[in-house]
C-alpha cells in the first residue's frame, strides 16, 4: 500500500513534537537558568531577570531568538536575547 507524502510528514512531525514534549524542563535545568518546555520548544531566562518576570506575566517576550534544532536533543530553544540562548548551551 503506498502512503500519501503529507501523511508522512504529519506522522513524522508529531512524533518528533511528542518526543520534544515528552522532556521536561526540570531535566534541563542548569544553575543560573530559568527553563520552561512549552509547546515542545525549550524557553530560556536568567534566573531572576526582567525578561523573566515579563514572560511569566505576559507570555512570549515582543522580541524573541529562536534557534530551531539548536537546543539540547535537537529542540528548538527560544529566549528574549541569543546570549542568554549562548551561556545556556555553554552552561554545565
Amino acid at each position: 500500500m503506498r502512503v500519501p507524502v503529507r501523511h508522512v510528514v504529519v506522522t513524522v512531525g508529531l512524533a518528533l513534537s511528542l518526543a520534544a514534549c515528552a522532556t521536561t524542563s526540570s531535566s534541563l535545568s542548569k544553575p543560573g537558568f530559568y527553563t520552561e518546555v512549552k509547546d515542545g520548544r525549550l524557553w530560556v531566562f536568567l534566573d531572576g531577570s526582567k525578561d523573566l518576570a515579563e514572560f511569566k506575566q505576559h507570555g512570549e517576550p515582543a522580541k524573541q531568538v529562536t534557534r530551531i534544532g539548536g537546543g539540547p536533543n535537537g529542540m528548538t530553544i527560544k529566549s528574549s536575547d541569543a546570549k542568554v540562548i549562548d551561556e545556556y548551551m555553554a552552561a554545565k
